[in-house]
């Protein structure tokens, strides 16, 4: 996930969407930091697709590795509140949120 786009604007609810804020690494690994986006999150919405519509509507540089989108190849890994998880298999409703009460999305040492 490369780039120092910032967070614009705040998405509205449609459809039973529910709003929430996910922080995502943007820079390299010696410089960089996490971002605040709005997001739309639908119940039982796995973590790379809602990275995707990010990319496709507030940060069109945001780079996203992933292959399969079944679990297999492990190509989408990344940390998710900071425990390794798969983009493709990990559900953002069930993400716990942390300390700063939004799931933190970075990339996988």
């Amino acid at each position: 996930m490369t780039g120092n786009a910032r967070a614009s604007s705040k998405p509205t609810a449609d459809d039973g969407a529910a709003s929430r804020v996910l922080r995502v690494w943007r820079g390299d690994k010696t410089d960089g930091g996490l971002v605040d986006y709005p997001v739309l999150v639908h119940e039982g919405e796995v973590v790379l697709d809602v990275l995707h519509r990010l990319q496709a509507t507030q940060a069109g540089d945001l780079a996203i590795r992933w292959n399969c989108k079944a679990g297999k190849c492990g190509s989408c890994s990344a940390e998710i509140n900071g425990r390794p998880k798969l983009l493709c298999m990990t559900r953002l409703s069930d993400c716990r949120r942390g300390r700063s009460r939004s799931p933190r999305c970075a990339p996988s040492p």
